[in-house]
């Protein structure tokens, strides 16, 4: 990895709750890996630096992304390292706040009518005509989140299980083929926001299609995916570590957002949180485990 680009992502803390376990009567242990504080606020640092390295490597014009927040800032702030333009497509309506790193890191932003997974097929187009690297939920982007995955495993911490956020599906993909690498095979319990949840009813239909969701509605914006990039492979990656998928309410992602500000102290975004309201849902069934949840992004992305 180029250290001229490096923000200091990775190699975030992992921070035990002992007070929800308290609250929760947890027989085991609940940990969570704080990826709130990479650099940009959010786990995306970790794949950021890979396509940016790549973007460079293949001499592209620049790197462009369908983004509603963390990718956007994430990409835009790595390519203002090394002097490359960066291109975000965004919905038409996106609230500013949610694009504001982004913009003040240089970005261009490109509005559209439509939603994210529109916001996706754009890119594209964009990416192949004006010789851009498309950066997004794709394999690249995946292998340099699997770091992720390979520090749980080194932690010294037999983690039994970990608890995700999934949208496009490609964080929990990583996270899994990280472990793997270290030969540990936690289970796979991943979230959605429902009204978001293709993924969850395939698991729950137990099939392996999935059926795509036209307008998808959740207060995680993060997971407002109807289209899922990785889909496919999550359900794999789930059935083969004999894990669930979960889906999670709107009021029960902001109950859990409120319980890790009010009882941790740790204020994490809605997609963050719906990892604690999916565990909640469960914690009669694996309450003896020791759990990681990953906390994807801060809190005071969503206030600014």
């Amino acid at each position: 990895m180029n250290n001229s680009l490096s923000l200091g992502e990775g190699n975030t803390p992992l921070i035990r709750l002992f007070n929800l376990e308290t609250l929760l009567n947890w027989k085991g242990e609940i940990w969570v890996k704080a990826e709130y504080q990479n650099p940009t606020g959010s786990f995306k640092d970790r794949g950021s630096v890979t396509e940016i390295t790549d973007a460079l490597n293949q001499k592209k014009q620049g790197v462009i992304c369908a983004s509603t927040g963390n990718m956007a800032a994430s990409l835009s702030a790595y390519a203002s390292r090394v002097s490359l333009k960066c291109f975000v497509v965004v919905p038409k309506n996106t609230p500013l706040g949610k694009l504001k790193q982004a913009a003040v890191c240089g970005a261009k932003l490109i509005e559209i009518d439509g939603n994210y997974d529109l916001c996706v097929k754009k890119a594209k187009e964009i990416a192949s005509r004006e010789n851009l690297l498309l950066c997004g939920d794709y394999e690249l982007r995946r292998l340099g989140q699997r770091s992720l995955g390979r520090e749980l495993a080194e932690s010294g911490i037999d983690f039994d299980a970990f608890v995700v956020p999934v949208g496009n599906g490609t964080l929990g993909c990583a996270i899994i083929e990280g472990f793997v690498e270290k030969d540990r095979w936690p289970q796979f319990i991943g979230v959605q926001g429902e009204g978001s949840d293709p993924i969850t009813l395939a698991w729950q239909n137990q099939t392996e299609s999935l059926r795509l969701i036209e307008v998808p509605q959740t207060v995680a914006s993060a997971m407002k995916v109807g289209n899922p990039l990785d889909g496919k492979l999550t359900l794999n990656w789930v059935y083969e570590t004999n894990g669930m998928m979960l889906s999670v309410d709107d009021k029960e992602i902001l109950l859990a957002q409120k319980l890790l500000a009010q009882k941790e102290g740790i204020y994490v975004e809605t997609s963050a949180a719906a990892t604690l309201a999916g565990l909640i849902i469960i914690k009669n069934k694996i309450n003896s485990l020791k759990i990681v949840l990953i906390l994807t992004g801060s809190g005071l992305k969503e206030i600014i």
